[in-house]
């Protein structure tokens, strides 16, 4: 036997997210210094350096709800695959990348001998964590992917389930409490006498800091009351998680019915726009697209605090690559028309300062004509491609892209 990939779902804004091909943290190996001293040729000590850990998800699912939760959405339940973040959301709402926020997981596994009506019998928490980039990746025969990348400071185990839960502020009330009993945290490990029982507190986006921003009294096997210094604000979503005492059973809603969404998007069933209004143009023979929006920021940290207290946005970015195989001349010409804004009686160069509204619709492929969502970039900037002629091969260009002011927007269903 062996922990399968079968019994491990990954839990986001009080949803099961679907169609995971993989998820988990890459390296976690902490640095350690070792510590010496004058007039002893052994190490004193090692001591653990701060981290900064990488979590990585990927998945089939082509819809927004990934973007809905990384921008601060709540599901209304995670046993309902029809109630996920952002399901009452109008057609044509936009998430917009700048828009992203702390976000926790939860990662409950199954126990493998209770079958379909499985039970969690330990799980993985990874909290207050925020992207860092999320990549989409297109291709003409491929299955569409979306993969992100969050990063944070810590994460548990425990051989209880992990759990997620979600407040509403008033401006006025200041304590909260956890609806069951939580299963305490040793500092500092075995030899530590201080406990934490909640972990990734997030009050309208920002991360909370234990002991300057909140307290916590009680858990231990009861319920925990967090208690902030100042009342979150009316409407203030905030978000906490714990490992909980009491016993779960396995969420049964991780392969939502393709009714509701499908189980993946191929090629043709993707289009790449280019223009406004009746300027707007549809390349054609593209073969790939790939579109990445990443954040550089730094983890912040503070003394008398082991975990990271947040993250300083120094900038964002986006940026991509459409892959065309041009018919022949005429329509690789008329592509360069298309990007650089150049007539195709003049001639194009390597230099293009030209923007131009780029869209990338995916379509449900039981009602082509109904767009699932729509990636939008509001001022691609095209680099003119090379010419990368192989023998035998048909000739693909790659042509870069770039957001001039860095970001992009996903819109449920059509832009508006």
């Amino acid at each position: 036997m062996s922990v399968h990939a079968g019994t491990i779902i990954t839990v986001g804004g009080n949803n099961v997210i679907d169609r995971i091909q993989s998820a988990g943290l890459g390296n976690v190996a902490v640095p350690v210094d070792a510590i010496r001293e004058v007039g002893n040729e052994l190490v004193v000590d090692k001591v653990q350096g701060d981290p900064d850990f990488t979590f990585t998800l990927n998945s089939l699912d082509v819809s927004t709800e990934l973007m809905a939760w990384l921008t601060g959405k709540v599901g209304s339940s995670i046993s309902d695959p029809t109630a996920f973040p952002g399901a009452a959301d109008a057609a044509g709402t936009e998430y917009k990348w700048e828009d992203c926020t702390y976000v926790n997981v939860a990662s409950p596994w199954k126990d493998p001998n209770t079958g379909s009506t499985g039970t969690v019998v330990a799980g993985h928490l990874i909290p207050g964590y925020y992207p860092t980039s999320i990549t989409y990746r297109f291709g003409v025969t491929d299955n569409a992917t979306q993969e992100v990348a969050l990063a944070g400071g810590a994460f548990y185990y425990a051989a209880s389930p992990p759990v997620e839960e979600f407040a509403a502020g008033d401006g006025t009330t200041a304590a909260f409490v956890t609806s069951e009993g939580t299963v305490k945290y040793r500092k500092g490990g075995a030899g530590g006498t201080t406990f934490r029982n909640v972990f990734g507190v997030i009050v309208g986006g920002v991360l909370m800091s234990e002991g300057t921003d909140y307290t916590v009294t009680g858990g231990d096997g009861s319920p925990a009351t967090i208690t902030f210094a100042t009342p979150p604000a009316t409407d203030a979503v905030i978000r906490f998680a714990y490992f909980t005492t009491v016993s779960k059973a396995f969420p049964q809603a991780v392969h939502a019915s393709t009714i509701v969404k499908p189980g993946a998007v191929r090629g043709r069933n993707i289009e790449v726009w280019l223009g406004t209004g009746g300027a707007r143009k549809k390349l054609g023979q593209v073969q790939s697209v790939e579109l990445t929006a990443t954040i550089d920021g730094v983890a912040e940290r503070e003394m008398g605090n082991d975990e990271l207290v947040g993250r300083t946005i120094n900038g964002r970015d986006t940026t991509g690559t459409i892959t065309i195989r041009s018919k022949d001349a005429p329509h690789f010409i008329d592509l360069l028309t298309q990007v650089t804004g150049v007539a195709n009686t003049e001639v194009y160069g390597w230099l293009n300062l030209n923007t131009a509204p780029l869209e990338i619709v995916i379509e449900d492929p039981k009602n082509p004509g109904t767009a699932i969502k729509t990636l939008y970039v509001s001022d691609a900037q095209f680099q003119t491609p090379g010419t990368p002629a192989q023998v035998n091969t048909p000739t693909d260009f790659a042509i870069t892209f770039q957001s001039v002011n860095g970001t992009f927007s996903e819109f449920r269903g059509a832009k508006p």
